[in-house]
């Protein structure tokens, strides 16, 4: 299997695992966590917190009509991934192409900045590793 077949199969996996355990009984521990298609039209840039726990704070950015996220950082170490669409990361002036269900991570105070790929909408899933846990 390619890459370019295995990162959208694994994504519609994933997203297809995450709606089938919202259905059944959540045990104690578990926090499923849903992300829908990002509509066509709407906002230029929309912002949602998908989960906010004490050891990671998961963020979905859809950006459209051409709309970047600006260089910038957070405190803490952070994931990002193209869940739906392609986007590009670009860190210290080199970008690094996005593809749909690719991810990169990024170390603390990383400045960094979020373009699509092309005019098609794109959410990104962020990920705060804010550490702690059991």
């Amino acid at each position: 299997m390619t890459t370019r077949l295995a990162a959208p199969l694994l994504a519609g996996a994933l997203f297809a695992a995450a709606a089938a355990v919202a259905v059944a009984a959540t045990p104690k521990g578990l926090h499923p966590v849903a992300v829908v298609t990002p509509a066509a039209e709407g906002k230029d840039k929309e912002i949602a917190v998908l989960a906010d726990l004490p050891t990671v704070k998961i963020v979905a950015i859809t950006l459209r009509a051409g709309t970047a996220l600006p260089d910038h950082s957070a405190p803490v170490p952070v994931t990002i991934q193209a869940a739906f669409g392609a986007a590009t990361l670009t860190v210290d002036g080199v970008s690094t192409p996005l593809a749909q269900g690719a991810f990169v991570v990024l170390d603390a105070n990383t400045t960094h900045k979020v373009t699509p790929a092309d005019s098609s909408p794109v959410t990104v899933l962020v990920h705060h590793h804010k550490g702690g846990g059991q």
